[in-house]
């Protein structure tokens, strides 16, 4: 039990190591012969799949005892949207600056990635403007059009796509507005959910010689660092991916997302300044101005939560004939 517990705090303190890995590292170098995979089989496996069950449940039960708050004032609607448009906008702004599309490992390449960098351009200023629905169909064309070049990677970067569909259905064209737009925060968190799993999976779960080369090039495996010798970067990595995945999955499920998006918000907020206190300023300023579309998502996520549908709790209370609770969630 003792050694469980470890495990369970020692891992979510790892999410800290929330950089985005592949900005960082050489996705290019082969692992050695003899590297160690993660398997089925490893009992460190199997505990923290245990360990994500208990979490996900324990957020599903937490859901049906708190309250629900609903944020009904339209202004606070609009200068959430503001923040969502000007970070993402600025964060592709820079990008695009620097010849990237959407994060610094997807480099432009040939004539289809020059006209996708100038159509990045263009959607960065668009969101700058107050031409909101005109932004989040770019943006998603953008998405698409990314997605052509890099395949399916992009997923990793869903969200980016979920604040295009926000922006389109809260500004719905038709009579129909009113409707569309309370899917706009189910789509953006459901869309955060995905990519924040995609990366659990891709960066560290299925390819844990990316994180153990940055966690070992920053130095970032605390545990060691404090003596605890057996918490070894292997460890450590999938500590931090399963508690990726576990982030993920509960934004998807709709389930204590205040909550959940907090914890989220403050392992990013680590992982910012540990490069500053590390004298990282460049890697630190990477991290910030690739991260502001989700620090504006999380933002949007605490203030309305999950929205008013598609999440877990609501489809069993119609099952079961439960009603919902008034309050805060």
């Amino acid at each position: 039990m003792k050694r469980l517990l470890l495990l369970s705090g020692a891992g979510t303190l790892a999410s800290g190591a929330y950089a985005h890995v592949k900005w960082f590292v050489h996705l290019d170098a082969a692992p050695p012969a003899d590297f160690q995979w993660y398997s089925f089989t490893d009992t460190a496996v199997q505990v923290w799949i245990t360990l994500a069950l208990l979490f996900i449940s324990l957020s599903v039960y937490l859901d049906f005892k708190l309250p629900v708050l609903r944020l009904k004032s339209e202004r606070w609607r609009d200068t959430l949207e503001l923040v969502l448009r000007w970070l993402t906008g600025l964060s592709l702004l820079s990008a695009a600056i620097q010849g990237t599309l959407i994060a610094p490992h997807y480099p432009v390449r040939g004539l289809y990635g020059h006209g996708l960098l100038i159509l990045e351009g263009v959607t960065a200023v668009m969101l700058l403007t107050p031409l909101a629905r005109h932004a989040g169909m770019l943006l998603l064309v953008l998405f698409a059009g990314i997605s052509l070049q890099v395949g399916g990677q992009i997923i990793e970067y869903l969200n980016v796509a979920g604040v295009g569909g926000y922006l389109l259905l809260r500004h719905w064209y038709s009579e129909r507005r009113a409707v569309m737009e309370t899917y706009a925060v189910p789509v953006l968190r459901i869309a955060t959910g995905v990519a924040l799993v995609w990366l659990g999976f891709s960066e560290k779960l299925l390819r844990p010689d990316f994180a153990q080369e940055f966690v070992q090039t920053y130095m970032w495996n605390f545990m060691y660092n404090l003596g605890v010798e057996s918490y070894s970067d292997h460890l450590f990595v999938l500590s931090a991916g399963t508690m990726e995945v576990v982030f993920g999955i509960i934004l998807i499920l709709g389930t204590t997302t205040r909550l959940n998006i907090l914890v989220v918000s403050g392992f990013m907020l680590t992982s910012n300044l540990a490069f500053f206190m590390e004298g990282r300023s460049q890697e630190a300023l990477t991290e910030i101005i690739g991260h502001m579309p989700i620090i504006a998502i999380a933002v949007v996520c605490l203030a309305q939560g999950a929205g008013q549908h598609w999440t877990i709790t609501s489809l069993l209370r119609r099952l079961r004939g439960f009603q919902p609770l008034p309050g805060i969630k």
